[in-house]
């Protein structure tokens, strides 16, 4: 009986074991991911999100704060039709500095300094272009004038050039803009205006800024506030200026001449734009507050400076921006030698007014610039200068005849770059291993672009 059932049961289980052609799935069991490295992932996930939100939040915050600081800078361009500015070009601003005097209204107000800034978003570079303020220009209902005259001009007839709404500032700004749009035949998109009081502050709120004076400068008149004069002196070398010591440095021409000023005020616009790219952005934002008070009452713009395309492409520039490429070009004798003088006025010849006007929008390279170099031996090494000058010239710059500088013991080579010609002074600077200064070394007077004095660091 036993036999017999373990028999048939034998072959019950060999028949359920027997393949019978049809496909079998055999379903495998999950293998669980261990909860430790599921929890590891899931915070790695959280703290991501979490930066990223942190990251919105900070960047809407100092958006907020800056956008709130300038809000009541920004005014409305007077002119019935500013010129467009297409997306993807170069702006240009016209920055006028003014000079006020609330405690004495009969002296009346007019613009001191005419700046045109060119912008350009994306090759990151910013052009200056000084215009002397003594230039003989049409100026509207009054004729040839000073171009100076222009921002009095506007800023006393406001109401009756631009409408009942306009404001005094406005009006200057207005024909202020409209003026150097036909003497320099280039479309001025928007201007700024700021006294003296505002520049002084705002170099203050930024703790200082670092100037390197290029020559001893002494001037005998210097004039005050009260209609007095005061002796003021510079001694050359890198210098740290508060506000009221970067703003005579600024005003100061007895010493030389206003197209000297000129060349000053570029240096400490330069420095500025220097100080604040040191902070790196979000310093420079956290810096918003300071500034909006430094500048309350004392600067105005028709720049929509709280639009956020506008925010981001400065912030774009100002980021990228070497301060030593900065290009500084001006209308002054050695740029356009034709002028004549009508009085204490200026005419300059319209062709060269024009020519300057494209190589301050033109990108700047060794090429273009068309440069001319001297190199002075400042080492009291016989031979030195001139070998250097023909090693310059065999790599393709022009060079003219090598002197002798009023110095000999000079240790490091300074590159000076007297007329602005950036691209070429910072190529030099590279080759030679030197510092790059702008304006002229102290007691040569050049005729030309750039001069490397040579120090003893050249022998080899």
């Amino acid at each position: 009986m036993y036999d017999r059932y373990d028999k048939n049961t034998s072959n019950r289980q060999a028949r359920r074991r027997a393949y019978t052609g049809d496909t079998i799935a055999i379903r495998r069991a999950r293998v669980a991911t261990p909860p430790a490295r599921r929890s590891v992932w899931q915070r790695i996930r959280r703290v991501l999100m979490l930066s990223g939100v942190l990251l919105i939040i900070l960047v809407a915050l100092i958006y907020w704060q800056f956008a709130a600081a300038v809000a009541p800078l920004s005014v409305a361009d007077a002119r019935p039709f500013p010129p467009l500015n297409p997306p993807g070009t170069g702006i240009n601003v016209l920055l006028i500095g003014v000079d006020e005097r609330p405690d004495h209204p009969e002296e009346g107000v007019r613009s001191d300094t005419l700046i045109v800034v060119h912008l350009d978003t994306i090759g990151r570079r910013v052009s200056l272009l000084s215009i002397p303020r003594d230039t003989r220009v049409d100026v509207r209902d009054i004729g040839p004038t000073k171009i100076n005259v222009a921002y009095g001009r506007g800023y006393t007839a406001a109401e009756k050039l631009y409408g009942e709404t306009t404001t005094p500032a406005q009006g200057g700004m207005a024909l202020a803009a409209e003026t150097v749009e036909r003497f320099l035949d280039l479309p001025i998109h928007y201007t700024a205006q700021i006294n003296f009081d505002g520049f002084a502050r705002v170099i203050d709120a930024l703790g200082g800024v670092t100037i390197d004076v290029p020559r001893r400068i002494v001037d005998d008149a210097y004039p005050t506030p009260d209609f007095g004069t005061v002796r003021i002196a510079f001694e050359p070398g890198p210098q740290r200026m508060d506000g009221a010591r970067a703003l005579i440095y600024a005003r100061t021409r007895h010493a030389d001449s206003d197209f000297g000023r000129a060349e000053r005020q570029q240096q400490v616009i330069r420095a500025i734009i220097d100080e604040l790219r040191s902070r790196g952005p979000i310093g420079a934002a956290l810096l918003a507050p300071a500034l909006g008070r430094a500048l309350d009452g004392a600067f105005a713009t028709t720049l929509p400076l709280s639009r956020p395309d506008m925010l981001l492409g400065m912030a774009w520039i100002a980021t990228g921006i070497d301060p030593s490429a900065i290009g500084q070009y001006r209308i002054a004798p050695d740029t356009a030698p034709n002028f004549r003088e009508i009085g204490s006025d200026i005419l300059w010849d319209p062709e060269e007014v024009r020519e300057v006007v494209r190589d301050f929008l033109a990108t700047p390279d060794v090429e273009t610039e068309e440069a001319r170099i001297q190199v002075l031996n400042g080492a009291g090494i016989t031979g030195l200068a001139r070998r250097v000058s023909g090693e310059l010239e065999s790599a393709g710059f022009t060079v003219v005849p090598a002197a002798d500088a009023p110095r000999s013991d000079v240790l490091r080579t300074i590159v000076y770059d007297v007329t602005g010609k950036p691209a070429t002074a910072r190529r030099l600077a590279a080759l030679l291993n030197a510092d790059i200064r702008r304006g002229s070394p102290d007691g040569v007077n050049p005729t030309v672009d750039i001069v490397v004095v040579l120090g003893r660091d050249q022998v080899k």
